[in-house]
């Protein structure tokens, strides 16, 4: 026993000693950390000073994903070492905490940007080889938007036109709304802000291949912009004292390089000077996203192809021996090739062209738009008619028969403590968006219990059908909720049908589920005994076997709500507003005090729903026993 014990002490010893000297200088055992704020421009900018740093300085490098203002606040507090690109406009407390010596801003990346919102040229102008006719030949300012409602109708509302306006919690989206109020643009426009960056591009992605007129934010250097002729729609010359208050244009930004304060007192001195001479332009960071989107290059090896194009900002960059160590490095197969040992290495790797799958989605969009126009109108009809019913009941009504219902189900205790917390969700100014979130979800729920109900009862007749269908269930309900967002972008555009669309997906499991098992756990003598006394059996599923099943039907319905309460902030990423949007905006903003407010009024709301639906199915059981 002695001597096992002993030899292995002895490995343990000899593993920790190979693992010492396996570097010279166990410093750069670290991982730096690189601020990933979901864009391609950052990632690109991340894997060239990466790259540099892996090669030069032998560290390895990471990227840490999440929002501006949270990789932001990641920088302040030590989780992320560097961030290559801080667009310092959209981050309120930027100067602050540069002011403050909360992190250390090294240098200036690009700050030859623009931002603003751009139109398709094709609105503009026409465009002859896609048969496009000039749809706005006048429109040359931000103002100008306000004669051309009808050329940019809103989905939701076509009354009104839509403008797409910055992310919710960027800093530039106040000063678009601000914009959009000082030009009176809200007298025949709708402000629709998209949710995330990624729903912003995938609107203006869809508008352009279908040739569609679109109205929207955006911002260089992007790809997208590198890809569609876009044009930037004037404004008033830039006025620093105004421009918050959206009256002039929006200036280029700083673009600047920061470290964190614990980067800095660790050392990387050698780190940190070649980020204090790290500096591109918009113009080269566009060169390189449009080499990844047209060559299907990842990140890292177009920042070896883009370093390798301009040598001389190695030479900027570095001193003349590292930038020399570097453009051999850059010339070897070393550059190219990743070597990995075969332990690691699949024997066989295959290539997927997925933008085949891309090109059939954008294809069925284009070719069945009609269809899901038709889709979209129907749903955001009735999204609004519930909305208007919703907005038309006063409060105290509502409130008041929220209280009985409760009363009659559950009890006067759980009816005046819900009411009093339904009073309190206006007394904080969130009635009109709980109004907005319940009629999506009343929507969804509605279009969940139209398609699973007979859904359910199909499968519960067919054992054969119930095995095929089954993984298509599993599927639905396992599949990351976030996969549901891109179709339903694509097909139906953003805002509140796709929401309804999105959460329907991922809703309805139950309610087919649930409705399939209730009906089969039916006693068969009892349905034999019903066709025994001649019932038909339509007969006999509407007077025997649904009500016999009502109970875990009801168990479903409850189920489905709170499923499509749980998408409540998800879907705001596609532009659904209402209480998700409030708090996308307080995570994007990093405002807990928002967020924990906006947050419980959706538990709360979820409560009373869950409550009064379980009641109900209770008082389905007791009548059924009755």
């Amino acid at each position: 026993m002695r001597k096992s014990i002993s030899i292995l002490l002895l490995a343990v010893m000899i593993l920790f000693t190979l693992v010492g000297c396996s570097s010279e200088d166990t410093t750069l055992d670290r991982v730096i950390s690189f601020a990933d704020a979901g864009w391609d421009s950052i990632r690109f900018h991340n894997a060239v000073a990466g790259t540099i740093i892996e090669e030069l300085y032998g560290y390895s490098w990471t990227e840490v994903t999440g929002s501006t203002p949270i990789t932001h606040q990641g920088l302040l507090s030590g989780e992320i070492d560097i961030h290559m690109e801080i667009w310092s406009a959209n981050i309120a407390s930027y100067e602050d905490d540069k002011a403050n010596d909360r992190f250390k801003e090294l240098s200036t990346n690009f700050d030859d940007n623009y931002q603003g919102i751009y139109v398709p040229r094709y609105v503009i102008e026409g465009d002859a080889e896609k048969g496009i006719k000039p749809m706005a030949p006048d429109l040359k300012y931000i103002w100008d938007l306000k004669d051309y409602p009808d050329v940019f109708p809103d989905d939701e509302n076509p009354s009104m036109g839509r403008i797409y306006g910055g992310i919710p919690g960027w800093e530039v989206d106040q000063i678009l709304y601000n914009k959009y109020l000082h030009y009176g643009l809200d007298e025949n426009f709708i402000y629709f802000r998209p949710g995330s960056d990624s729903a912003l591009a995938s609107a203006i992605t869809s508008a352009y291949e279908k040739g569609e007129p679109i109205a929207a934010y955006y911002w260089e250097p992007t790809w997208l912009l590198g890809m569609y002729d876009m044009i930037l729609l004037e404004d008033e010359p830039f006025n620093p004292d105004t421009y918050l208050a959206g009256e002039t244009e929006i200036p280029p930004v700083n673009v600047t390089i920061g470290v964190s304060n614990a980067f800095v007192e660790e050392g990387h001195e050698e780190v940190i000077t070649f980020l204090s001479n790290y500096q591109t332009s918009s113009a080269l960071t566009s060169e390189a996203l449009a080499y990844m989107q047209e060559t299907g290059a990842d990140y890292v090896e177009t920042a070896r192809w883009f370093l390798s194009e301009h040598t001389e900002l190695l030479d900027e960059w570095l001193d003349p021996a590292d930038a020399e160590k570097m453009k051999d490095y850059l010339s070897s197969d070393d550059a190219v090739v990743i070597q990995t040992s075969w332990l690691y290495r699949f024997p066989v790797e295959i290539e997927l062209d997925l933008t085949t799958i891309d090109d059939a989605v954008k294809g069925l969009s284009i070719k069945f738009d009609r269809f899901f126009t038709v889709i979209t109108k129907g749903l955001g009809n009735l999204v609004n008619i519930i909305n208007a019913v919703l907005d038309y009941i006063p409060w105290s009504i509502m409130i008041l028969l929220v209280v009985i219902v409760t009363w009659r189900i559950a009890g006067i205790r759980k009816g005046l403590l819900y009411g009093f917390l339904l009073f309190i969700l206006g007394t904080v100014g969130l009635w009109s968006l709980m109004n907005e979130t319940l009629s999506i979800i009343i929507a969804s729920v509605i279009v969940s219990l139209i398609l699973g109900f007979p859904i359910g009862i199909w499968l519960s007749t067919s054992d054969r059908l119930d095995r095929l269908v089954r993984p298509i269930l599993d599927t639905m309900q396992t599949m990351p909720v976030f996969v549901y967002l891109i179709p339903a972008m694509m097909f139906f555009g953003l805002g509140k049908p796709p929401a309804v669309i999105a959460t329907t997906v991922y809703a309805v499991v139950p309610m087919i589920r649930l409705t399939n098992h209730g009906i089969r756990q039916i006693d068969k003598e009892v349905v034999e005994a019903s066709l025994a006394f001649g019932s038909t059996k339509m007969q006999s599923l509407i007077k025997v076997q649904i009500p016999q099943a009502l109970p875990t039907i009801m168990e479903g319905v409850n189920q489905t709500l709170m499923m499509a309460m749980s998408m409540v902030v998800t879907t705001s990423m596609i532009g659904a507003s209402g209480l998700g949007m409030e708090v996308l905006i307080a995570v994007n903003r990093v405002e807990i005090g928002r967020g924990l407010i906006s947050g419980s009024a959706v538990v709360v709301l979820a409560i009373i729903l869950d409550r009064i639906t379980q009641g109900m199915v209770k008082r389905s059981e007791v009548k059924n026993d009755g």
